[in-house]
């Protein structure tokens, strides 16, 4: 047997272990900078003051996530509980990205809308499989901004529908997202169709897998992720002041990603089909355990 030949078998035997490892630092990238722009993020200071009841101020520019009077009857019964969270989601989490929208109203809220330069927009949609308020299903709009007046990046969510009061609740209080109520249908599982619905609304998302799905652990020594302050999650809260997130605990967490094909089917409000347009768009499917935050702090 040649040297040559040796060579190549023995590069055909050790391409398998190499394309896992491979796979498995993609994987690490793309599920971190998942945790890291798209999730719920943790805390930087979190405050010395703010009222229990700072949920029902919490309104939103997209008319389906205001809350009602059942509503508000509804979300009144559930307990407060504060960080830190512990999520998984087994069922999945479908994120994608959108263009920005570019004409029309601002999305954003008067309190972070000056100077903001539109970047993109994302949705996601999910069924928590494990949080501290129980199991719950959800769907989310998402904006992503620049300013050019105290450079940065940011993010708000204007629209988080849920089906769990629980949740709904305090949601609203530690994070300042405008969770509301919604009936859901569906799973968010790689090939099936998730889907929320209200009176005269509704938003449906699909998922069709591309590729195979990669899986990987983060070690228990990343814990907290921290972001710079020009990285930042901004959710209005007129009880408590503007909300800035900017860090997630990651170590440990475990989970999959695959890329996928994403459709949405909206229907409702002219803001809520500019936030999350009907179409095709290109985005992923990730299952992951042990997502942790905790509350965020304020300006």
């Amino acid at each position: 047997m040649t040297r040559n030949t040796t060579v190549r078998e023995q590069g055909r035997r050790y391409a398998p272990r190499r394309n896992r490892r491979i796979g498995n630092v993609i994987a690490a990238v793309l599920l971190a900078g998942f945790a890291m722009n798209t999730t719920s993020p943790a805390a930087v200071a979190a405050p010395n003051h703010c009222e229990t009841n700072a949920w029902e101020s919490i309104t939103s520019t997209i008319p389906e996530a205001r809350l009602t009077d059942s509503m508000r009857q509804q979300i009144r019964k559930g307990p407060d509980v504060g960080g830190s969270w512990d999520l998984s989601s087994t069922d999945g989490f479908v994120i994608w990205a959108m263009a920005p929208r570019l004409g029309g109203p601002s999305l954003l809220p008067k309190e972070v809308a000056d100077g903001a330069l539109p970047l993109a927009k994302y949705g996601f949609a999910t069924r928590y499989s494990n949080t501290p308020v129980g199991p719950y299903n959800e769907i989310t709009g998402m904006l992503s901004y620049a300013r050019l007046r105290n450079p940065g990046m940011f993010a708000h969510s204007p629209f988080m529908v849920v089906d769990s009061p629980e949740t709904a609740k305090n949601g609203r209080n530690n994070w300042g997202f405008p969770k509301s109520l919604a009936d859901f249908v569906g799973t968010p599982r790689i090939g099936e169709t998730l889907t929320a619905s209200g009176e005269g609304w509704s938003v449906s998302v699909s998922s069709k897998p591309l590729l195979f799905d990669i899986h990987m652990t983060l070690p228990e020594f990343l814990g907290y992720i921290q972001m710079p302050e020009q990285i930042s999650f901004e959710q209005p809260s007129p009880a408590c002041g503007t909300k800035k997130m900017r860090s997630l605990r990651l170590g440990g967490m475990s989970g999959s990603v695959q890329v996928a094909l994403i459709t949405v089917k909206t229907e409702g409000s002219d803001e809520l089909r500019a936030l999350l347009p009907s179409g095709v768009y290109p985005g992923g499917y990730i299952t992951f355990d042990h997502l942790g935050f905790d509350k965020p702090g304020m300006n």
